[in-house]
């Protein structure tokens, strides 16, 4: 940082050779150029261009919001640059900027994960800070991805832990309603399925489990309660029926998901369930 200071510039500062005219090119019948005395202050110093600073958004949007700055805890790092992207690490949590998204907060839990799956070079920056579910019992963050994992989301409850979200598994379970939905609220990462697809298991609106399985073959579909589980039992994507075609859709005796390789009935009567394969 550049020392600030000031001079005053008076007549009684001027003496002996402080006093000596200013020898710049003037006609030979010009008055001499002298140093003229004065009363007021004159700011004496210089900052080059280069060093002057002006107050990142990261830390306007800290400096204004004392429930943040509670929420966040003091500055432990400087503010990181990493190409389009900047951050700030604070005692609990941090803040990241683009000039997209603008500045929001990330913490706790939610941050531990995101950082732990690979951060914002693998899952983008915070598209919000961190908010409340709509029943009041979970938190969340939605980041923005990236072009190889989608956009992505970290969901926290304290039964459940910490989960991201992301790509076409997000997308469906968004769909379907979040964790108001069908599939209920997520208690796995998306993760590899197969050879080239992915998974994230949910709670199910019914308490009785759900997953939502993508492939580019198959596309993106959801599995719940006794037809997920006679499937799973069977070895789920690596058994005879493959991936999920269809979403469980109701049928004359109960429910009904369809598969790369036939299907499975639930009759929701007897209790019984089928696995069948395609003709």
């Amino acid at each position: 940082m550049v020392r600030k200071a000031r001079c005053v510039a008076t007549a009684a500062a001027v003496t002996g050779s402080a006093a000596l005219a200013l020898s710049l090119a003037a006609p030979a019948n010009a008055e001499p150029l002298r140093t003229q005395p004065g009363t007021q202050a004159v700011i004496c110093d210089y900052t080059p261009p280069a060093q002057q600073q002006q107050q990142s958004a990261i830390d306007a949007r800290y400096d204004s919001e004392p429930d943040l700055q509670q929420r966040l805890g003091a500055p432990v790092a400087d503010e990181v640059r990493d190409g389009d992207v900047a951050y700030r690490e604070y005692e609990h949590g941090r803040l990241y900027w683009t000039a997209e998204t603008w500045v929001h907060e990330t913490y706790g839990d939610i941050l531990a994960k995101f950082l732990e799956q690979g951060g914002h070079p693998a899952f983008g920056v915070p598209l919000t800070d961190e908010c409340g579910t709509a029943d009041g019992n979970g938190r969340y963050n939605h980041f923005t991805g990236t072009e190889e994992t989608g956009l992505s989301s970290v969901y926290w409850r304290p039964d459940v832990g910490a989960n991201l979200i992301s790509g076409p598994v997000r997308e469906h379970w968004e769909a379907s309603g979040w964790e108001t939905g069908t599939y209920g609220f997520p208690v796995s990462d998306t993760r590899p399925a197969g050879e080239n697809g992915l998974f994230s298991d949910f709670e199910g609106d019914d308490g009785f489990g759900a997953s939502i399985h993508f492939s580019p073959e198959s596309g993106t579909h959801g599995t719940k309660g006794a037809i997920r589980d006679h499937w799973l039992g069977l070895g789920g994507t690596g058994s005879y029926l493959g991936f999920p075609v269809s979403d469980e859709y109701d049928v004359p005796e109960g429910k009904r998901s369809d598969f790369q390789g036939g299907h499975i009935v639930f009759n929701t009567e007897t209790g019984e369930v089928i696995d069948v394969p395609a003709s």
